[in-house]
C-alpha cells in the first residue's frame, strides 16, 4: 500500500508529468524520488526538474531494451549553503532504493545536484546545457528560479 504522503506527492505529479514520456512504474520511482528529497532537503530543496528527452515527451516509456532505453534525467538544484555533490552521493543510495522497490533499475536514473550559485553562473554565461534544460524541463518540485532571487 503506498503511503499517505507518497499517494499525495503522486497525485500532484500526474498532472505535472502528463506530458512527460514515463511509463506507470517510472512515474511512481519519480513520484517517490521527489518524495524522498522532500522529506531529506527541506528548505534547502530548491528546484527538481526532468529534462531531456523524457521531458520533451520524444522517448519511447515502454522500450525495455537497455541500449535504446532512454535514461530519466533529473537535476536537483539545492540551496548554496549546501554541498551538491556530497548531497548528491548521500542521497544515492535512497533512491536508488526507491526506484528497485518500484521494480525498475536505477542504471536508468541520471540525478544531478547542484547548488543555487553554479544555476546562477551557468545561467549568467548562457550555457548550453542549461539553455536547453531550461527550455525543455518540467518542474517536478520548487520552481523554474527563472527571474527570481534563489538562496
Amino acid at each position: 500500500m503506498t503511503p499517505p504522503i507518497l499517494s499525495g506527492v503522486a497525485t500532484q505529479l500526474g498532472d505535472t508529468l502528463s506530458t512527460a514520456a514515463l511509463n506507470e512504474t517510472e512515474r511512481r520511482a519519480v513520484a517517490r524520488i521527489v518524495a524522498e528529497l522532500e522529506g531529506e532537503l527541506e528548505d534547502d530543496l530548491l528546484a527538481v526538474w526532468l529534462y531531456g528527452s523524457r521531458a520533451r515527451g520524444e522517448a519511447d516509456p515502454d522500450e525495455s531494451h537497455y541500449d535504446r532505453r532512454s535514461d530519466i534525467d533529473i537535476i536537483v538544484i539545492v540551496a548554496s549553503r549546501r554541498d551538491a555533490a556530497a548531497t548528491g552521493w548521500e542521497l544515492r543510495p535512497r533512491w536508488e532504493a526507491l526506484v528497485a522497490a518500484e521494480g525498475d533499475s536505477p542504471v536508468f536514473y541520471s540525478l544531478r545536484f547542484y547548488d543555487a550559485e553554479f544555476l546562477r553562473e551557468r545561467r549568467a554565461i548562457r550555457d548550453f546545457f542549461f539553455q536547453e534544460v531550461d527550455r525543455d524541463k518540467i518542474v517536478l518540485a520548487g520552481g523554474d528560479l527563472e527571474g527570481e532571487e534563489y538562496r
